[in-house]
C-alpha cells in the first residue's frame, strides 16, 4: 500500500481498521507486528502470546527417535518450496507463493466488505469527477501493462479482474491508498494534495497496482508457515518469545516487506512510463512525502530497519537510480496514441 512508512500490506490482513491504517509510507502504529499474533490461553486462566509450543518443540527437535520424521519433513518442506517457486512480472524476481488464486481472492472479497462498512458513508459517488479522474488514470496503467510485450503473462494475471474504483472522501483519515486482490481500489481524497497532479497520482496508483501484479498479497500469506515454524525454532533456542519477536521482524519479516514495497516501487515505475506518465514526477513526489513526515509525523519515524517501508529518502534515491530505464520506456512508449484513445474514449470496458 502506498504508506507512511508502516503500510497496510504489512497487516493487511488483520483487516477492518487494521486495512485503513495500512498506507502508502510510513505512519507510526505501535507494535503492530503482534496484530497476527495467536493467544494461547492458559488452564489457569492466564495467557502466553505468541510461540507456547516452543518447549514441546525443543523436545522434539533433539530426540533421536524423531530425527527421521524430522528429515522427512523439512526433505518435504523443501521439496515443497522449490516447486512453488513464482517468477514475479516486470522484476522478475522469484518468491514462494502456494495460496491458491482463488483463496487469494476470496481474502480480497471479504476484506473489500469490510472495507465498505468502514467507509461506506465517506465515498464518493461513481460519477463524481475525482472518481472518473482517478478511473481514468488506472485504465492507462492497466492497459500499459497488458499491452507489454516483455510481460505477456500479466495478461493472464489480470484478464478476469473486475477493477473498480472507490475515493474515499474523509479528511480525518491519513493519506493512503491500496488496491486488494480482485481489482478494488480505494484512493483517500487525503493523498491527492501530496499527489498534486496526474503524473503524482500515477506513481500512487502504479506502485498499488503493482502490489496486485506481483501477488504480494499471496507472498505475504504463503511465508506465515514459514514464520511460524522459525519462531519455534527460535523459542527452543532461546526461550524468549518477546526476543524471538524482534529478531524475526528485524531479520526476516520488515526485510521482506521492505523488498516487496521497493519491486512495487519498481514494477509501477515502469508501467507508470509505458504508460505515457512522466516518471520524473516519482522523485518529486517522494520527495513531498518525506516533507509531510517531517511535518506531520510529531511522533517521529520509526528506524528503517523495524519498518514495514523503506524510507522516503530511500525510495527517492530508488526512484533516481531507475530513471535512465524509466525515461527510456517512457520515451520509446506511443504516447500519441494514448492520447487519441483519451480524446476518442475508446478504452475497453475494464471498470464497473
Amino acid at each position: 500500500m502506498f504508506r507512511l512508512r508502516n503500510s497496510l500490506l504489512r497487516n493487511k490482513y488483520s483487516y477492518s481498521s487494521n486495512i485503513l491504517k495500512r498506507t502508502f509510507f510510513n505512519i507510526p502504529t505501535g507494535n503492530g507486528s503482534n496484530n497476527l499474533r495467536p493467544v494461547y490461553n492458559r488452564f489457569d486462566g492466564s495467557h502466553q502470546q505468541g510461540n507456547g509450543d516452543g518447549a514441546n518443540f525443543t523436545q522434539l527437535l533433539f530426540d533421536p527417535s524423531s530425527r527421521k520424521y524430522l528429515a522427512i519433513i523439512f526433505g518435504g518442506g523443501g521439496l515443497f518450496y522449490v516447486t512453488h517457486l513464482d517468477e514475479a512480472p516486470v522484476s522478475h524476481r522469484k518468491r514462494f507463493i502456494w495460496l491458491p488464486r482463488i483463496l487469494e481472492l476470496k481474502i480480497g472479497e471479504y476484506t473489500y466488505n469490510r472495507v465498505l462498512q468502514e467507509t461506506g458513508q465517506s465515498l464518493l459517488p461513481a460519477n463524481h469527477p475525482l472518481t472518473l479522474k482517478v478511473e481514468r488514470i488506472f485504465r492507462r496503467l492497466v492497459d500499459a501493462a497488458i499491452s507489454d510485450p516483455q510481460n505477456a503473462n500479466v495478461r493472464d494475471l489480470i484478464k478476469d479482474v473486475n477493477w473498480k474504483i472507490h475515493i474515499v472522501n474523509d479528511p480525518r483519515m491519513p493519506p493512503n491508498a491500496f488496491v486488494l486482490p480482485g481489482g478494488k481500489v480505494f484512493v483517500f481524497s487525503s493523498i491527492l494534495g501530496i499527489c498534486q497532479n496526474d503524473n503524482g497520482l500515477a506513481t500512487v496508483l502504479s506502485h498499488e497496482f503493482a502490489h496486485q501484479l506481483a501477488r504480494h498479497t499471496a507472498e505475504n500469506l504463503s511465508k506465515l508457515p514459514v514464520y511460524t515454524l522459525m519462531g519455534l525454532t527460535l523459542y527452543s533456542i532461546t526461550g524468549s518469545s518477546y526476543f524471538n519477536r524482534l529478531i524475526l521482524d528485524a531479520a526476516i519479516r520488515m526485510p521482506a516487506s521492505r523488498q516487496m514495497e521497493t519491486e512495487a516501487d519498481y514494477i509501477g515505475l515502469m508501467i507508470m512510463s509505458r504508460a505515457c506518465f512522466d516518471p520524473r514526477e516519482s522523485v518529486n513526489l517522494w520527495k513531498r512525502m518525506e516533507n509531510f513526515e517531517k511535518t506531520q509525523m510529531k511522533g517521529g519515524m520509526p528506524l528503517e530497519f523495524l519498518s514495514t517501508h523503506p524510507s522516503s529518502d530511500r525510495r527517492m534515491e530508488n526512484m533516481k537510480e531507475w530513471l535512465p530505464k524509466a525515461i527510456s520506456i517512457y520515451e520509446q512508449s506511443d504516447c500519441n496514441a494514448f492520447r487519441n484513445v483519451l480524446t476518442r474514449g475508446g478504452f475497453p470496458t475494464l471498470f464497473v
